[in-house]
């Protein structure tokens, strides 16, 4: 280019040839995705158009695997100051770059809960290696967040079955209500986002998610309110989680017992109780864990 034409350029507030800068690198892709990943899977690949900076992956802090229930404390650590690092419970793991810093590998130390959602998350505090912002795979600078949902686990599988609910007790009433969850498969049964609801006769609905927590095989566990007492004597190994600040799901009312559902941590129902009808009894129970859930089925137990 001529000194005349760079002047002219430069008039005309064109470029006339001189490159820009370089386009800001971005994610290119996720794996795993969709659903019946394993609950043994091994690691999570996050691709990059470019090299990433260190700083923030191999520590921890920008990139998080947390069940989705997890999202909100999540997306607000990740973009935090201090990071995600040690965010209660992400998936236990570490982070490795590879490929020339364009992969980054979260290698996990422990299996995934099974039939359970997951979500991935990269901070938009990400820096590519020379220092620059890195957007989102639409091109977009802000965090990234890919899901995907586990399948069954390795090994012999649990059966969850509802077997018995309490819904008059002694005073205070909150301190002794309670749901049984028992276990009629082979294998532990990993209780982890199975979500127990209540559907009353009036169409009103309340629900809750357990925490962490299983149940060994051809035991059984004990779903109560925040309020319970320890008022009974539990076989030892029995899992007591906690469902409802106080009364449990809100109260179960002794005059129109509720219908209960149990679900996995995708929404599939694993087993009911009541679902065609509850007996007006302290205690509801099945008459055989194996059978279905109908009103042949179930009957009243001596408080």
């Amino acid at each position: 280019m001529t000194p005349r034409q760079a002047l002219a350029c430069a008039g005309l507030g064109l470029a006339c040839g001189v490159p820009g800068p370089p386009a800001l690198p971005r994610v290119l892709r996720i794996t795993p995705a969709g659903p019946e990943v394993p609950a043994a899977l091994a690691e999570v690949e996050v691709t990059f158009t470019a090299p990433v900076g260190r700083a923030g992956l191999a520590d921890g802090r920008r990139l998080v695997l947390v069940p989705e229930a997890l999202a909100a404390g999540a997306r607000a650590a990740i973009e935090s100051e201090g990071g995600a690092a040690g965010f209660a419970g992400a998936a236990a793991g570490r982070v490795l770059l590879e490929d020339g810093d364009t992969r980054a590998v979260l290698v996990l130390s422990a299996p995934l809960h099974a039939r359970t959602r997951y979500l991935l998350l990269l901070s938009s505090r990400l820096r590519s290696a020379d220092g620059r912002a890195v957007l989102d795979a639409e091109g977009h600078r802000k965090a990234t967040e890919a899901r995907f949902e586990t399948g069954a686990g390795d090994g012999p599988a649990g059966r969850a079955v509802l077997t018995a609910m309490r819904v008059d007790a002694a005073v205070p009433e909150a301190g002794g209500e309670y749901v049984v969850i028992a276990n009629l498969g082979p294998g532990a049964l990993d209780l982890y986002g199975m979500e127990l609801t209540k559907h009353t006769p009036t169409g009103g609905v309340s629900s809750c998610r357990l925490g962490e927590s299983s149940i060994d095989a051809g035991a059984a566990g004990l779903v109560v309110g925040g309020a319970y007492d320890g008022r009974y004597a539990l076989p030892e190994r029995t899992p007591v989680l906690t469902c409802g600040g106080s009364a449990l799901l809100g109260g179960l009312a002794d005059d129109h017992p509720p219908a209960l559902e149990l679900a996995d941590g995708v929404g599939g129902v694993l087993t009911t109780l009541g679902a065609a009808g509850v007996p007006r009894c302290a205690i509801v129970v099945r008459r055989d864990p194996e059978g279905p859930d109908t009103p042949a089925n179930l009957a009243c137990a001596d408080p």
